[in-house]
């Protein structure tokens, strides 16, 4: 019997295989994505990849300061869940080339 391994990707310290990152790139990560879902963790992630995370955002051209005002975010750990949830999605749609 033959064993296939699945292929994964480490997206932010997370594992992820193709079927995963296609219904991230289809669905967005902010309906609940393991290691992705609870505010600590999320909190936890960016401070760890906040250099990553910054230089994807700013090649979109996102700043905290404008992201902060367009969404109406009252605090900066919703700045830092919508980063580390956009991070996430634009991996898996590069990775899935959705």
């Amino acid at each position: 019997m033959t064993h296939t391994a699945t292929k994964t990707h480490t997206i932010l310290g997370e594992e992820f295989d193709m079927d995963e990152l296609r219904d991230i790139a289809q669905h967005g990560a902010n309906t609940g994505v393991h290691g992705f879902t609870y505010s600590s963790d999320l909190s936890d992630m960016f401070n760890t990849y906040e250099d990553e995370i910054e230089e994807l955002l700013d090649v979109f051209g996102f700043t905290m300061h404008d992201v902060m005002i367009d969404r109406k975010f009252d605090t900066i750990q919703q700045y830092k869940e919508w980063a580390c949830w956009v991070y996430l999605e634009v991996e898996a749609e590069r990775l899935t080339e959705v």
